[in-house]
């Protein structure tokens, strides 16, 4: 099982006690629970330090023009790659004699440019159309910290990952000796502070949406 933001060793080593495939928990089980807590981090920050497709997003055609680029649309996401019909990413524009999305992602640069550091997709020659609502549709990928899909994983937000990780692990232990505190140790002290880096972190990360 594929996980991005951190790893089973690096969930092993912050809480020192190790983690195979015959412990309890096994290696399988904590690398689902990392795949779950990406997935959460990405939804409440609003961007991925991984390679995502958001598909089928529609878009009213708005009254705009940009001079030398065309009528822009803001996409939800921004560092957008590439747009790439082999890895299924496309660009639709509403047809309203046939009843349908056109695919008319080959025109690229005649009929369309995409900016992907601010998420922007442009259109040219639809200024004049009469219809508009609805009219475009975009599936495409997005990630990373830089543009293109830079996949580098910033050190607080592998840090923030581990930490929700290991919450989740602490919450499901109905054997409170499947990882071992000594005994020493404040548990719920100790995700208190968890939550509130997480939390930290997640306010630091989250996107700003403008609302039009």
């Amino acid at each position: 099982m594929v996980t991005t933001y951190c790893s089973v060793e690096d969930v092993s080593d912050y809480l020192r006690v190790p983690i195979t495939a015959t412990t309890s928990p096994n290696k399988t089980q904590v690398e689902k629970i990392i795949n779950r807590k990406e997935s959460e981090f990405e939804r409440r920050t609003g961007h991925a330090w991984r390679i995502r497709q958001s598909k089928d997003e529609i878009y009213d055609l708005p009254l705009l023009y940009v001079y030398g680029w065309g009528t822009p649309i803001n996409l939800k996401h921004r560092r957008i790659l590439n747009i790439d019909a082999s890895q299924g990413d496309k660009v639709e524009m509403w047809n309203g004699m046939g009843g349908q999305y056109e695919d008319i992602t080959a025109m690229n640069e005649s009929h369309w440019k995409i900016q992907g550091e601010l998420g922007k997709l442009f259109f040219r020659g639809f200024l004049f159309s009469t219809l508009r609502e609805y009219r475009v549709r975009i599936t495409y990928r997005y990630g990373g910290e830089d543009f293109s899909g830079d996949l580098t994983v910033p050190d607080d937000i592998k840090d923030v990952v581990i930490k929700m990780v290991c919450i989740e692990l602490m919450n499901t232990m109905f054997r409170m000796d499947e990882v071992p505190s000594g005994g020493m140790i404040d548990i719920s002290s100790v995700k208190k502070d968890w939550k509130d880096d997480i939390e930290t972190c997640i306010e630091n990360r989250k996107e700003v949406f403008v609302i039009p």
